[in-house]
C-alpha cells in the first residue's frame, strides 16, 4: 500500500509540473491573467523549495531546495528525512531515469531557474 501511496505522489508531481510548464503554451489572449497567474505560481513553487529546505534541516544537517511532495514519498519508500535519498533527490531526474536516460541531479536546479528566470521575464517585459 505504501509504493502504490508513494506512486500517487509521485505522478502528481506530474500534474502539477506538467501544467507549471504548460503555461508556457497558453497564449495571453486566451487568459489575460496568465502572465501574472504563472508568475506568482512559480514564486510559490521555487519558495516552498527553499522553505522546506530550511524546515528538514535539522534532521538532514544540510541546506537543500526540497519539494514539500518529496519528504512523504520518500518516507513511504522507507527513506527516512535525514536519509539522502530525501533531501538530495531530484523528481526530475527520477521521472527522465524511468525512460532510461540518465541526467545529473544539478539539471533539475538549473530547469527550475530557468523556467523562474523566463517567468520572470514575461512578468516584468511582457504583460
Amino acid at each position: 500500500m505504501k509504493k502504490f501511496f508513494a506512486e500517487v505522489i509521485f505522478w502528481s508531481h506530474v500534474a502539477i509540473v506538467g501544467f507549471w510548464y504548460a503555461l508556457f503554451l497558453v497564449p495571453s489572449s486566451w487568459w489575460p491573467g496568465k502572465i501574472e497567474f504563472h508568475f506568482f505560481f512559480t514564486i510559490a513553487i521555487v519558495a516552498h523549495q527553499f522553505l522546506w529546505g530550511l524546515v528538514i534541516m535539522p534532521w538532514t544537517k544540510r541546506y537543500r531546495m526540497v519539494c514539500i511532495l518529496t519528504t512523504p514519498m520518500q518516507f513511504l519508500r522507507g527513506q527516512s528525512i535525514s536519509d539522502s535519498k530525501n533531501y538530495d533527490h531530484s523528481w526530475t531526474a527520477e521521472l527522465i531515469g524511468r525512460s532510461g536516460v540518465t541526467v545529473p541531479h544539478w539539471f533539475a536546479t538549473l530547469l527550475t531557474f530557468g523556467i523562474l528566470t523566463a517567468v520572470t521575464i514575461q512578468y516584468f517585459f511582457f504583460r
